[in-house]
């Protein structure tokens, strides 16, 4: 099969070079967008809500202009002044996120509904509602959150926290599960009364990063209390959490954002007592934390990417140090400093990447050394012991022909 790969692979290279990132002083926003290859941002493309984060998805990027604004902007990737369209999620919804299905379906968050939407995300053009009351606390509301896509099922991440309690976490956070064929809800436990979701080992997650079947989330719990949160890592092929693999006792603060690097390694923010904010990488393989980057303010970092082996922190300053805020990229191999802050206007918030995620040994470039690698990498499955998620471009546990033909389309564009 290999062999037949190499001899059906014709094309030509396609570069992978960009990424999109929101600004905020928290009082006006702004879109900018950052060239990886020479580390310079082409800044103030677009005003949009100073509370937004970013989504993209093939040729589009999607600005969910969140509490306060409650619409999503779309844009083509190679125009950020111009928006494709605008459309609203509802007055008060509070979008939180977005997953994408295809071109003409996408899942929406609404942290303020218990309504989960459907949309055909180009357009804005309802496609119905999944009901999520169900995994609401005595508030009436999950507060959904962070969303992912495994085969033909959407994870939707429920903080149940109590509003009318000062936001503090109650029972238990819940996983909804939702076939994305029927958008129907699907009960994990029929054993148990009512539908059930994946219930979670730790509560409030506040960051996600998915590897194929795995995604991990980061929690918080209680923001007064820095030991009682930590990583967990959810099945989601057997619809079960694997428990919690790091606390913040051994992380040392509160966490926050996370991105994971390889299907164990990754980074996460992390805030200790005195709110200085640092970064900090971690193996879930080893249990094993690493100190702190150096190179980073002390202040508020907001949001983490990770792409073609780059970490990218949004380090929003410090007051004693406010030209220190920018983009900042560390090498994952060697943890080292190669270039910021890049300055993204105002503060950078979030960020999401147009380049393609076929670029595995990331040199902006899908080439023939992609291709052999894909090749070395196909036919593995998440049962085998060295399988890697990076190659599984299509998250469905296997790196097989489906995959094959989404990186043929990356190296064609």
């Amino acid at each position: 099969m290999k062999r037949f790969l190499v001899v059906l692979f014709f094309a030509t290279d396609v570069l992978a070079n960009q990424a999109v990132v929101t600004t905020t002083d928290y009082n006006s926003g702004s879109l900018s967008r950052l060239d990886l290859q020479t580390h310079v941002a082409t800044r103030d493309h677009l005003t949009i809500h100073s509370d937004a984060v970013v989504r993209v998805y093939r040729d589009e990027v999607y600005v969910i202009n969140r509490r306060g604004q409650d619409n999503v902007i779309v844009l083509h990737s190679g125009d950020l002044k111009t928006p494709v369209t605008q459309y609203s999620t509802g007055n008060g919804s509070n979008p939180s996120d977005m997953a994408f299905v295809s071109e003409g379906k996408a899942y929406i968050s609404r942290y303020g509904r218990t309504q989960l939407l459907i949309v055909n995300p180009v357009t804005g053009d309802s496609l119905g509602a999944v009901d999520l009351a169900g995994f609401a606390d005595a508030d009436g509301l999950p507060e959904m959150f962070q969303l992912a896509l495994y085969g033909n099922r959407l994870f939707v991440a429920c903080q149940r926290l109590d509003r009318d309690n000062d936001w503090v976490p109650t029972d238990a956070s819940a996983i909804a599960v939702v076939d994305v064929a029927t958008d129907q809800v699907v009960d994990v436990d029929e054993n148990a009364a009512g539908v059930q979701g994946i219930a979670m080992a730790g509560k409030n997650p506040v960051g996600a990063a998915q590897r194929g079947n795995k995604w991990i989330l980061s929690h918080v719990n209680t923001f007064a209390d820095l030991t009682d949160g930590g990583i967990e890592v959810i099945d989601l092929a057997n619809l079960r959490s694997e428990g919690i693999a790091l606390g913040e006792m051994a992380l040392g603060g509160n966490l926050s954002s996370l991105a994971m690097v390889s299907n164990s390694e990754g980074y996460v923010v992390v805030t200790d007592a005195n709110f200085a904010n640092m970064v900090k990488r971690f193996d879930l393989a080893t249990r094993s934390v690493s100190p702190r980057l150096e190179g980073l303010s002390g202040g508020f970092v907001p949001g983490l990417g990770a792409f073609a082996g780059r970490l990218y922190v949004l380090d929003q300053g410090s007051f004693t140090d406010p030209a220190s805020a920018g983009v900042k990229i560390f090498d994952v191999h060697t943890d080292q400093l190669v270039a910021g802050p890049i300055s993204t206007g105002l503060p950078p918030s979030d960020i999401a990447f147009v380049g393609s995620a076929a670029d595995f040994d990331g040199d902006c470039v899908v080439d023939f050394g992609d291709f052999m690698a894909f090749v070395g990498a196909f036919g593995k499955t998440a049962s085998d012991g060295d399988f890697d998620a990076m190659f599984d471009l299509n998250g469905n546990g296997a790196v097989d022909f489906p995959d094959f033909l989404i990186f043929v389309s990356a190296f064609n564009e």
